[in-house]
């Protein structure tokens, strides 16, 4: 245990919170996570102080979101940009945009009137749609699974009435020669979904979630996605209107945003708005439901486990900006039946 005065050297004299307080917050932190930092100890600390000033200094200025103690306050946002941009580089994205997200795939784009022709709020949670938040750990770059399967198992209750848990584990074993990186990330979302296509996927029960690359053990038998029986559908980029119109008549979609910033790590409640993520995509989402009321938003599903956010869940603002906030717009996706 560390002595108050070394605490206190440690906090610096600047801190609102008293080094007891913050100790003791650390300590409860460790215990939650069942983190043993071991010779780190000191050093996570201090970086665990760090973010909870930026929390607090955030929380302060009463924005539209609020900021908490998250399952990375432990990290540096270097370390988490680390973690969020695992096997998706600039360079892999700027390719994708200069060949062309999937050229013999169908783009979506909404001529309609917002307005008179979309509903005014769609929540395929409270619909039924919708798994429960899982998590792909710590050391897994495997959000383009999650928000692939998600997708899935949404267009799958659609079809069958049955709400089923797919296996991201079986994407991220079996769909390397699709272009996948199996833990090290995507290309890009459409490359999932023509390995579905082609495969099928199976149940979580059925190939469980490891978090880490294996050898595929796929099994056709117990597919609960037949091969052969989706495709899917590019959502026109950088326009919110058919972003809407996607959800709506679509249901759940999957698409990437830039989830790097410090808002982004420490992300507990509210509304994000303004600029405030940037819009380099690096993680993989769900997009769930949308409000178009007085405070719009998009509602978002993420893979970070429950204690993040809203218990898992995200809301981001509805807004004309060109590529979205968080770059929310830029490659939205989602899976139809064939049959």
């Amino acid at each position: 245990m560390l002595t108050p005065i070394l605490l206190s050297s440690i906090l610096g004299v600047f801190s609102k919170r008293t080094p007891l307080e913050v100790q003791n917050l650390f300590e409860a932190y460790k215990n939650e996570y069942d983190h043993d930092f071991g010779e780190e100890d000191v050093k996570r600390l201090a970086i665990f102080h760090d973010n909870l000033k930026f929390i607090d200094e955030v929380n302060s200025r009463n924005l539209s979101y609020k900021l908490g103690i998250t399952p990375f306050t432990h990290l540096t946002n270097d370390e988490f940009r680390e973690f969020v941009t695992r096997g998706y580089s600039l360079g892999d994205w700027q390719q994708t945009m200069l060949r062309g997200i999937d050229s013999e795939a169908q783009t979506f784009g909404f001529e309609g009137s917002v307005d008179d022709d979309l509903p005014m709020r769609v929540d395929y949670v409270e619909k039924g749609w919708v798994t429960d938040v899982k998590s792909q750990g710590t050391v897994c770059g495997s959000c383009w699974a999650f928000g692939v399967a998600g997708a899935l198992e949404g267009l799958h209750k659609n079809v069958t009435g049955q709400l089923v848990s797919l296996s991201e584990q079986e994407l991220i074993d079996c769909s390397t020669a699709y272009g996948n990186q199996g833990c090290n990330g995507t290309r890009h979302l459409n490359d999932s979904y023509e390995y579905v296509a082609d495969h099928g996927l199976e149940t979580e029960r059925a190939y469980k979630y490891v978090g880490k690359d294996g050898q595929c053990r796929r099994n056709v038998s117990k597919d609960a996605v037949k091969a052969r029986t989706i495709s899917h559908v590019n959502v026109k980029s950088n326009s919110s209107s058919s972003m809407l119109a996607a959800v709506a008549f679509g249901g759940p979609v999957s698409t990437l945003i830039c989830g790097m910033s410090g808002v982004f790590q420490n992300y507990k409640s509210g509304i994000i708005k303004g600029d405030v993520c940037g819009n380099f995509p690096t993680h993989a989402v769900l997009v769930v439901g949308y409000d178009r009321g007085h405070d719009p938003y998009y509602r978002i599903k993420n893979s970070w486990g429950t204690k993040w956010g809203e218990h898992g869940y995200a809301r981001i603002v509805i807004d004309d900006t060109e590529y979205g906030v968080c770059g929310l717009l830029r490659e939205p996706v989602y899976p139809i039946s064939k049959s």
